[in-house]
Protein backbone atom coordinates (compact mmCIF):
# COMPACT_ATOMS: atom_id res chain seq x y z
CA UNK A 1 0.00 0.00 0.00
CA UNK A 2 0.88 3.07 -0.86
CA UNK A 3 1.69 6.39 1.62
CA UNK A 4 -1.18 7.76 -0.48
CA UNK A 5 -3.36 4.51 -0.08
CA UNK A 6 -2.97 4.29 3.41
CA UNK A 7 -3.72 8.36 4.22
CA UNK A 8 -7.23 7.65 2.17
CA UNK A 9 -7.76 5.23 3.86
CA UNK A 10 -7.05 6.26 7.29
CA UNK A 11 -9.40 9.51 5.86
CA UNK A 12 -11.90 7.59 5.02
CA UNK A 13 -12.11 6.06 8.56
CA UNK A 14 -13.71 7.60 12.14
CA UNK A 15 -11.95 9.81 14.22
CA UNK A 16 -9.72 13.03 14.00
CA UNK A 17 -6.50 12.33 12.63
CA UNK A 18 -3.52 13.94 14.76
CA UNK A 19 -0.68 15.65 12.94
CA UNK A 20 2.34 17.28 13.71
CA UNK A 21 5.05 18.83 11.45
CA UNK A 22 8.85 17.85 11.60
CA UNK A 23 11.26 20.48 9.82
CA UNK A 24 13.81 17.62 8.98
CA UNK A 25 14.21 14.12 9.08
CA UNK A 26 15.36 13.44 12.83
CA UNK A 27 12.49 15.42 14.09
CA UNK A 28 10.38 13.11 10.94
CA UNK A 29 12.08 10.11 12.77
CA UNK A 30 11.63 11.08 15.95
CA UNK A 31 7.62 12.14 15.54
CA UNK A 32 7.27 8.68 13.99
CA UNK A 33 8.41 7.00 16.79
CA UNK A 34 6.17 8.53 19.20
CA UNK A 35 2.79 7.15 16.93
CA UNK A 36 2.19 10.19 15.31
CA UNK A 37 0.00 9.15 12.47
CA UNK A 38 0.64 11.65 9.73
CA UNK A 39 3.17 13.93 9.20
CA UNK A 40 3.00 17.82 7.64
CA UNK A 41 5.92 19.07 6.27
CA UNK A 42 5.04 23.19 6.40
CA UNK A 43 6.78 25.87 4.27
CA UNK A 44 7.58 27.78 7.78
CA UNK A 45 9.22 24.67 9.46
CA UNK A 46 11.32 23.66 6.26
CA UNK A 47 12.38 27.75 5.62
CA UNK A 48 13.40 28.56 9.13
CA UNK A 49 14.97 25.44 9.46
CA UNK A 50 16.96 24.59 6.49
CA UNK A 51 17.58 28.29 5.74
CA UNK A 52 17.09 30.59 8.89
CA UNK A 53 14.25 32.40 6.69
CA UNK A 54 10.67 33.37 7.55
CA UNK A 55 7.58 31.63 5.51
CA UNK A 56 7.53 34.09 2.86
CA UNK A 57 7.52 32.09 -0.25
CA UNK A 58 11.18 32.17 -0.08
CA UNK A 59 11.33 28.24 0.12
CA UNK A 60 11.99 27.07 -3.25
CA UNK A 61 9.58 24.33 -5.09
CA UNK A 62 13.46 22.33 -5.38
CA UNK A 63 14.11 22.68 -1.72
CA UNK A 64 10.36 21.53 -0.66
CA UNK A 65 10.71 18.35 -2.57
CA UNK A 66 14.51 17.76 -1.61
CA UNK A 67 13.27 18.01 2.14
CA UNK A 68 10.24 15.90 1.24
CA UNK A 69 12.15 13.12 -0.16
CA UNK A 70 14.78 13.07 2.58
CA UNK A 71 11.85 12.33 5.02
CA UNK A 72 10.02 9.86 3.00
CA UNK A 73 13.29 7.96 2.88
CA UNK A 74 13.45 7.61 6.38
CA UNK A 75 10.07 7.44 7.76
CA UNK A 76 6.75 4.76 6.48
CA UNK A 77 4.29 7.50 8.26
CA UNK A 78 2.39 9.24 5.21
CA UNK A 79 3.77 13.17 4.37
CA UNK A 80 1.51 16.20 3.36
CA UNK A 81 3.83 18.85 1.87
CA UNK A 82 3.26 22.30 1.83
CA UNK A 83 3.01 23.30 -2.11
CA UNK A 84 2.13 26.59 -1.15
CA UNK A 85 0.50 27.84 -4.55
CA UNK A 86 2.19 25.58 -6.62
CA UNK A 87 5.26 27.90 -7.56
CA UNK A 88 3.60 29.02 -10.59
CA UNK A 89 0.88 28.72 -13.27
CA UNK A 90 -0.58 25.56 -14.39
CA UNK A 91 1.61 24.09 -16.00
CA UNK A 92 4.23 24.90 -13.16
CA UNK A 93 1.07 23.19 -10.50
CA UNK A 94 1.10 20.36 -12.20
CA UNK A 95 4.77 19.71 -12.66
CA UNK A 96 5.00 20.36 -8.49
CA UNK A 97 2.50 17.45 -8.32
CA UNK A 98 4.51 15.50 -9.96
CA UNK A 99 7.80 16.50 -8.32
CA UNK A 100 6.13 15.96 -4.68
CA UNK A 101 4.58 12.26 -6.14
CA UNK A 102 8.26 11.40 -6.92
CA UNK A 103 9.50 12.68 -3.56
CA UNK A 104 7.04 10.13 -1.93
CA UNK A 105 4.46 12.78 -0.41
CA UNK A 106 0.81 11.09 -0.08
CA UNK A 107 -0.61 14.57 -0.89
CA UNK A 108 0.30 18.17 -1.20
CA UNK A 109 -1.83 21.74 0.13
CA UNK A 110 -2.15 24.09 -2.29
CA UNK A 111 -3.65 27.64 -1.47
CA UNK A 112 -5.33 30.15 -3.10
CA UNK A 113 -2.56 33.30 -2.42
CA UNK A 114 -1.31 35.61 -4.71
CA UNK A 115 2.55 34.75 -5.30
CA UNK A 116 4.36 35.49 -3.57
CA UNK A 117 2.36 33.68 -0.58
CA UNK A 118 3.04 34.29 3.19
CA UNK A 119 2.24 32.48 6.47
CA UNK A 120 -1.25 32.06 6.86
CA UNK A 121 -1.37 33.69 9.92
CA UNK A 122 0.41 37.03 8.85
CA UNK A 123 -1.39 40.09 7.88
CA UNK A 124 -1.19 41.73 4.35
CA UNK A 125 -2.58 38.63 2.72
CA UNK A 126 -3.84 38.37 -0.86
CA UNK A 127 -6.01 35.94 -2.86
CA UNK A 128 -6.74 35.15 -6.35
CA UNK A 129 -9.75 34.95 -7.69
CA UNK A 130 -11.70 31.44 -6.88
CA UNK A 131 -11.74 30.88 -11.19
CA UNK A 132 -8.15 30.88 -10.99
CA UNK A 133 -7.86 28.78 -7.64
CA UNK A 134 -10.20 26.48 -9.50
CA UNK A 135 -8.19 25.72 -12.55
CA UNK A 136 -5.16 24.84 -10.29
CA UNK A 137 -7.07 22.15 -8.25
CA UNK A 138 -8.12 20.73 -11.57
CA UNK A 139 -4.68 21.22 -12.96
CA UNK A 140 -3.17 19.12 -9.76
CA UNK A 141 -6.03 16.47 -10.36
CA UNK A 142 -5.18 15.46 -14.06
CA UNK A 143 -1.31 15.75 -13.14
CA UNK A 144 -1.41 12.80 -10.32
CA UNK A 145 -0.31 9.83 -11.18
CA UNK A 146 -1.44 8.02 -8.67
CA UNK A 147 -5.38 8.32 -7.89
CA UNK A 148 -5.12 7.94 -4.19
CA UNK A 149 -2.48 10.95 -3.77
CA UNK A 150 -4.63 13.40 -1.46
CA UNK A 151 -5.01 17.19 -2.58
CA UNK A 152 -6.04 19.56 0.50
CA UNK A 153 -7.27 22.84 -0.81
CA UNK A 154 -6.51 25.69 1.30
CA UNK A 155 -7.86 29.10 1.17
CA UNK A 156 -6.72 32.13 3.30
CA UNK A 157 -10.37 34.46 1.78
CA UNK A 158 -11.48 34.31 5.40
CA UNK A 159 -9.27 37.40 6.45
CA UNK A 160 -9.42 39.24 3.14
CA UNK A 161 -13.49 38.80 2.00
CA UNK A 162 -14.73 36.79 5.29
CA UNK A 163 -16.26 33.53 6.11
CA UNK A 164 -18.85 33.36 3.91
CA UNK A 165 -16.64 34.02 0.92
CA UNK A 166 -14.41 31.58 2.46
CA UNK A 167 -17.00 28.83 2.58
CA UNK A 168 -18.20 29.41 -0.53
CA UNK A 169 -14.51 29.11 -1.99
CA UNK A 170 -14.72 25.77 -0.04
CA UNK A 171 -17.56 24.53 -1.46
CA UNK A 172 -16.03 25.49 -5.29
CA UNK A 173 -12.92 23.93 -4.45
CA UNK A 174 -14.33 20.41 -3.53
CA UNK A 175 -16.55 20.54 -6.67
CA UNK A 176 -13.01 20.90 -8.52
CA UNK A 177 -12.05 17.54 -7.12
CA UNK A 178 -10.04 18.54 -3.52
CA UNK A 179 -9.98 15.62 -1.09
CA UNK A 180 -9.76 17.55 2.03
CA UNK A 181 -10.41 21.19 2.55
CA UNK A 182 -8.50 23.76 4.62
CA UNK A 183 -10.08 27.42 5.89
CA UNK A 184 -7.21 29.08 7.13
CA UNK A 185 -6.80 31.13 10.31
CA UNK A 186 -10.50 31.46 11.86
CA UNK A 187 -10.67 33.85 14.66
CA UNK A 188 -13.11 31.80 16.67
CA UNK A 189 -14.74 28.83 18.14
CA UNK A 190 -18.43 30.02 16.08
CA UNK A 191 -16.37 30.20 13.31
CA UNK A 192 -14.58 26.99 13.51
CA UNK A 193 -18.10 25.20 13.87
CA UNK A 194 -19.43 26.85 10.69
CA UNK A 195 -16.32 26.05 8.80
CA UNK A 196 -16.38 22.41 10.12
CA UNK A 197 -20.23 22.32 9.41
CA UNK A 198 -20.48 23.90 6.37
CA UNK A 199 -17.55 22.79 4.35
CA UNK A 200 -18.50 19.67 1.34
CA UNK A 201 -15.06 18.12 2.57
CA UNK A 202 -13.33 16.79 5.18
CA UNK A 203 -11.92 19.75 7.14
CA UNK A 204 -8.33 20.54 8.38
CA UNK A 205 -7.75 22.69 11.21
CA UNK A 206 -4.55 24.76 11.53
CA UNK A 207 -3.67 24.79 15.96
CA UNK A 208 -1.21 27.26 15.73
CA UNK A 209 -0.05 28.57 18.99
CA UNK A 210 0.31 32.65 18.90
CA UNK A 211 -1.60 32.13 15.59
CA UNK A 212 -4.82 33.57 14.80
CA UNK A 213 -7.35 30.91 16.13
CA UNK A 214 -8.45 29.68 19.41
CA UNK A 215 -6.52 26.52 20.37
CA UNK A 216 -8.72 23.58 20.76
CA UNK A 217 -7.42 19.80 21.64
CA UNK A 218 -8.45 17.53 19.77
CA UNK A 219 -11.10 15.92 21.48
CA UNK A 220 -13.01 18.99 20.93
CA UNK A 221 -12.11 19.43 17.30
CA UNK A 222 -13.52 16.26 16.42
CA UNK A 223 -16.82 16.76 18.42
CA UNK A 224 -17.15 19.88 15.91
CA UNK A 225 -16.61 17.43 13.17
CA UNK A 226 -13.03 18.04 12.28
CA UNK A 227 -11.16 15.53 10.38
CA UNK A 228 -7.51 16.33 10.77
CA UNK A 229 -5.82 18.74 13.28
CA UNK A 230 -1.89 19.98 13.22
CA UNK A 231 -0.03 21.88 14.95
CA UNK A 232 2.30 23.19 12.30
CA UNK A 233 5.26 24.83 14.46
CA UNK A 234 5.72 22.72 17.72
CA UNK A 235 8.80 20.95 16.88
CA UNK A 236 10.57 24.24 15.66
CA UNK A 237 9.02 26.10 18.54
CA UNK A 238 10.42 22.92 21.35
CA UNK A 239 13.44 23.31 19.73
CA UNK A 240 14.49 27.28 19.43
CA UNK A 241 13.92 27.13 23.32
CA UNK A 242 15.83 23.76 24.21
CA UNK A 243 18.69 25.17 22.05
CA UNK A 244 18.51 28.27 23.73
CA UNK A 245 18.47 27.06 26.82
CA UNK A 246 21.47 24.30 25.80
CA UNK A 247 23.71 27.22 24.98
CA UNK A 248 22.95 29.04 27.93
CA UNK A 249 23.73 26.33 30.08
CA UNK A 250 26.99 25.46 28.68
CA UNK A 251 27.75 29.56 28.65
CA UNK A 252 27.12 29.91 32.22
CA UNK A 253 27.85 26.43 33.51
CA UNK A 254 30.51 24.77 31.30
CA UNK A 255 28.49 21.66 31.18
CA UNK A 256 25.04 20.56 29.83
CA UNK A 257 24.51 18.31 32.99
CA UNK A 258 21.75 20.28 34.11
CA UNK A 259 19.87 19.39 31.07
CA UNK A 260 20.46 15.82 31.08
CA UNK A 261 16.76 15.03 32.68
CA UNK A 262 15.41 16.94 29.32
CA UNK A 263 17.01 15.22 26.90
CA UNK A 264 17.19 11.64 24.75
CA UNK A 265 20.22 9.70 26.03
CA UNK A 266 22.69 8.33 23.38
CA UNK A 267 21.02 4.60 23.40
CA UNK A 268 17.41 6.56 21.79
CA UNK A 269 19.60 8.92 19.55
CA UNK A 270 21.34 5.52 18.11
CA UNK A 271 17.47 3.80 17.85
CA UNK A 272 15.81 7.13 16.17
CA UNK A 273 18.61 7.51 13.74
CA UNK A 274 18.39 3.31 13.19
CA UNK A 275 22.16 2.78 13.43
CA UNK A 276 21.39 -1.01 14.27
CA UNK A 277 19.94 -1.32 10.47
CA UNK A 278 23.09 0.44 8.76
CA UNK A 279 25.36 -1.90 10.78
CA UNK A 280 23.72 -5.13 10.04
CA UNK A 281 24.54 -4.75 6.39
CA UNK A 282 27.96 -5.72 6.98
CA UNK A 283 27.33 -8.05 9.19
CA UNK A 284 24.85 -10.73 7.64
CA UNK A 285 22.30 -8.04 6.00
CA UNK A 286 19.28 -6.65 7.78
CA UNK A 287 16.29 -9.16 9.86
CA UNK A 288 13.66 -9.06 7.38
CA UNK A 289 16.27 -10.35 4.44
CA UNK A 290 17.03 -13.49 6.73
CA UNK A 291 15.28 -16.61 5.10
CA UNK A 292 13.71 -17.96 8.47
CA UNK A 293 12.10 -13.93 8.92
CA UNK A 294 10.63 -14.10 5.34
CA UNK A 295 9.07 -16.99 5.79
CA UNK A 296 7.52 -16.16 9.30
CA UNK A 297 6.62 -12.84 7.79
CA UNK A 298 4.54 -14.95 5.57
CA UNK A 299 2.68 -16.77 7.86
CA UNK A 300 1.60 -13.76 9.80
CA UNK A 301 0.23 -11.73 6.72
CA UNK A 302 -1.30 -15.61 5.56
CA UNK A 303 -2.92 -16.02 8.93
CA UNK A 304 -4.33 -12.49 9.25
CA UNK A 305 -5.83 -12.51 6.04
CA UNK A 306 -7.53 -15.88 6.98
CA UNK A 307 -8.73 -14.55 9.80
CA UNK A 308 -9.77 -11.12 8.96
CA UNK A 309 -10.61 -11.51 4.90
CA UNK A 310 -8.33 -8.94 4.31
CA UNK A 311 -4.81 -7.83 3.91
CA UNK A 312 -2.53 -6.39 6.86
CA UNK A 313 -0.37 -4.37 4.28
CA UNK A 314 -0.08 -4.68 -0.10
CA UNK A 315 1.11 -8.08 -1.16
CA UNK A 316 2.76 -6.48 -4.07
CA UNK A 317 6.08 -7.88 -4.83
CA UNK A 318 7.84 -11.21 -3.59
CA UNK A 319 8.26 -12.35 -0.36
CA UNK A 320 11.41 -10.27 0.40
CA UNK A 321 9.87 -7.28 -0.86
CA UNK A 322 6.63 -8.19 1.80
CA UNK A 323 9.10 -8.98 4.82
CA UNK A 324 11.05 -5.36 4.53
CA UNK A 325 7.29 -3.63 3.89
CA UNK A 326 6.00 -5.23 7.28
CA UNK A 327 9.26 -4.69 8.89
CA UNK A 328 9.35 -0.97 8.12
CA UNK A 329 5.37 -0.44 8.36
CA UNK A 330 4.54 2.79 10.23
CA UNK A 331 2.11 -0.01 12.73
CA UNK A 332 3.17 -2.09 15.57
CA UNK A 333 3.46 -5.65 14.66
CA UNK A 334 4.70 -8.84 17.77
CA UNK A 335 4.42 -12.34 17.60
CA UNK A 336 5.00 -15.16 20.06
CA UNK A 337 5.57 -18.77 19.54
CA UNK A 338 3.98 -21.71 21.28
CA UNK A 339 5.83 -22.29 24.03
CA UNK A 340 4.84 -22.93 27.43
CA UNK A 341 6.20 -19.61 28.59
CA UNK A 342 5.86 -18.26 24.91
CA UNK A 343 8.65 -16.25 23.89
CA UNK A 344 8.49 -13.45 21.19
CA UNK A 345 9.68 -14.25 17.82
CA UNK A 346 8.50 -11.34 15.54
CA UNK A 347 8.89 -7.63 15.94
CA UNK A 348 8.81 -4.75 13.55
CA UNK A 349 10.52 -1.61 13.91
CA UNK A 350 7.56 0.59 15.08
CA UNK A 351 7.52 -2.18 17.69
CA UNK A 352 11.57 -2.35 18.94
CA UNK A 353 10.69 1.57 19.04
CA UNK A 354 7.99 1.46 21.47
CA UNK A 355 9.37 -1.09 23.75
CA UNK A 356 12.64 0.72 23.75
CA UNK A 357 14.97 -1.94 23.15
CA UNK A 358 17.02 -4.46 20.08
CA UNK A 359 16.06 -7.03 18.49
CA UNK A 360 18.16 -9.32 19.70
CA UNK A 361 16.91 -8.94 23.02
CA UNK A 362 13.20 -8.98 22.20
CA UNK A 363 13.61 -11.94 20.60
CA UNK A 364 14.78 -13.33 23.82
CA UNK A 365 12.11 -12.03 25.49
CA UNK A 366 8.81 -14.14 27.01
CA UNK A 367 5.91 -12.24 25.86
CA UNK A 368 4.01 -11.98 29.17
CA UNK A 369 7.01 -9.45 29.83
CA UNK A 370 5.54 -6.85 27.99
CA UNK A 371 2.68 -6.53 30.53
CA UNK A 372 2.72 -5.42 34.17
CA UNK A 373 2.45 -8.68 36.74
CA UNK A 374 -1.11 -6.52 37.75
CA UNK A 375 -2.19 -6.51 34.01
CA UNK A 376 -0.86 -10.23 33.33
CA UNK A 377 -4.21 -12.40 34.26
CA UNK A 378 -6.58 -10.14 31.94
CA UNK A 379 -3.64 -10.40 29.09
CA UNK A 380 -4.36 -14.26 29.49
CA UNK A 381 -7.83 -13.37 28.96
CA UNK A 382 -7.44 -12.12 26.03
CA UNK A 383 -4.88 -14.92 24.52
CA UNK A 384 -7.37 -17.58 25.47
CA UNK A 385 -9.96 -15.71 23.77
CA UNK A 386 -8.03 -15.12 20.68
CA UNK A 387 -7.39 -18.93 20.63
CA UNK A 388 -11.02 -19.53 20.67
CA UNK A 389 -12.54 -17.18 18.42
CA UNK A 390 -9.14 -16.96 15.85
CA UNK A 391 -8.59 -13.20 16.13
CA UNK A 392 -9.92 -10.62 18.38
CA UNK A 393 -9.88 -6.89 16.98
CA UNK A 394 -11.40 -5.00 19.85
CA UNK A 395 -8.69 -5.12 22.52
CA UNK A 396 -7.11 -2.15 24.52
CA UNK A 397 -5.08 -2.46 27.90
CA UNK A 398 -1.61 -1.56 29.14
CA UNK A 399 1.70 -2.94 28.41
CA UNK A 400 5.19 -1.36 29.26
CA UNK A 401 8.54 -1.07 27.54
CA UNK A 402 11.37 -2.87 28.75
CA UNK A 403 13.08 0.10 30.34
CA UNK A 404 9.91 0.28 32.42
CA UNK A 405 7.79 3.13 30.55
CA UNK A 406 3.70 2.12 30.39
CA UNK A 407 1.72 2.93 27.51
CA UNK A 408 -1.89 2.51 26.85
CA UNK A 409 -3.00 0.22 23.42
CA UNK A 410 -6.32 0.89 21.74
CA UNK A 411 -8.02 -0.84 19.22
CA UNK A 412 -5.42 -3.79 19.00
CA UNK A 413 -5.82 -7.06 16.75
CA UNK A 414 -4.33 -9.94 17.71
CA UNK A 415 -4.56 -13.35 15.63
CA UNK A 416 -3.76 -16.77 15.50
CA UNK A 417 -0.96 -17.68 13.74
CA UNK A 418 -0.76 -21.17 11.10
CA UNK A 419 2.39 -22.04 10.35
CA UNK A 420 3.45 -23.38 6.61
CA UNK A 421 1.71 -26.58 6.84
CA UNK A 422 -0.99 -25.23 8.47
CA UNK A 423 0.14 -26.24 12.23
CA UNK A 424 -0.39 -23.68 15.56
CA UNK A 425 2.21 -21.24 15.08
CA UNK A 426 1.49 -19.21 17.97
CA UNK A 427 -0.36 -15.58 18.28
CA UNK A 428 0.40 -12.25 16.78
CA UNK A 429 -0.72 -8.80 17.53
CA UNK A 430 -1.19 -5.59 15.62
CA UNK A 431 -1.79 -1.66 16.51
CA UNK A 432 -1.34 1.71 15.43
CA UNK A 433 -3.25 3.53 18.52
CA UNK A 434 -1.30 3.89 21.70
CA UNK A 435 -1.24 6.82 24.40
CA UNK A 436 2.17 6.96 26.91
CA UNK A 437 1.07 6.72 30.61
Amino acid sequence: MSAAAALRRRLAEPGLIRALAPHDAFTARVLEASGVELLFLGGFGVSASLCGLPDLGLATLTEMVDATRRIAQRVATPIIADADTGHGDLHNVAWTVRQFESAGAAGILLEDQVAPKRCGHFAGKQVVSPAAMVAKLRAARLARRDPSFVIIARTDALAVEGLDSALERARLYAAAGADVGFVEAPRSEEELTRIARESPLPQLANMLPGGATPLLDADALERLGFKIAVDPLATLMLTARAVRDLGWAWRREGSVASLRPRMADFEEVKRIVGLDEFLSWGDGGPPWAEPAWVERTQCLLDSYARWRGEELISRRGDALTQSRALFDAPFVVVAHGTESDPILNYANRSALTLWETDLATLMRTPSRMTAEPVHREERARLLERTQRDGYVDDYRGIRISLRGNRFRIEQATVWNVLGPQGDPAGQAATFRDWMPM
